[in-house]
């Protein structure tokens, strides 16, 4: 009876180990994606940085109108491009003010014309930085306005 029950044991025993084996373990493979500051090839936006300085004057002549104070100011920006020409951070490194922030890194995302950085004649991701010169002033009405240089 004791050979029946130990025999019993071991078999159940061996059909539950087998049983947790069994199921199919899930890897997670982990890759990193190098990031460039120093490239052999600037990335760079199609038609200059005019255009997307254009873009972010756009983008922020509806927002809500800020004051820094009647002084100028320059809002630096790093902007992580992928190997596609697609953006895929936007970090304020200097902002005094946080005037249309939101706006300028919208316009900057939604921009689609990216030329990627290259490192011996191949795409790699690459972060640029972008200056954006603020001013503010007055229009013909005498109402405050903020005009974007550079």
């Amino acid at each position: 009876m004791k050979t029946k029950i130990a025999y019993l044991f071991f078999v159940l025993f061996s059909v539950t180990l087998n049983a947790q084996n069994s199921a199919p373990e899930k890897k997670v493979t982990v890759r990193e994606i190098p990031v460039y500051r120093d490239v052999d090839v600037m990335a760079t936006y199609r038609g200059g940085y005019a255009v997307i300085l254009k873009q972010i004057e756009d983008a922020t002549k509806n927002c809500k109108r800020g004051s820094f104070k009647g002084k100028d100011t320059t809002i630096i920006i790093d902007v992580l491009i992928t190997d596609k020409g697609k953006v895929a951070k936007v970090e304020f490194v200097k902002a005094d003010v946080t005037l249309c922030n939101e706006a300028i890194e919208n316009a900057i995302k939604d921009g689609n014309q990216w030329v990627p950085g290259r490192i011996e004649n191949k795409p790699v991701n690459s972060y640029l930085q972008l200056t954006v010169n603020l001013s503010n002033g007055r229009d013909s009405r005498n109402m405050n306005v903020i005009n974007r240089l550079q």
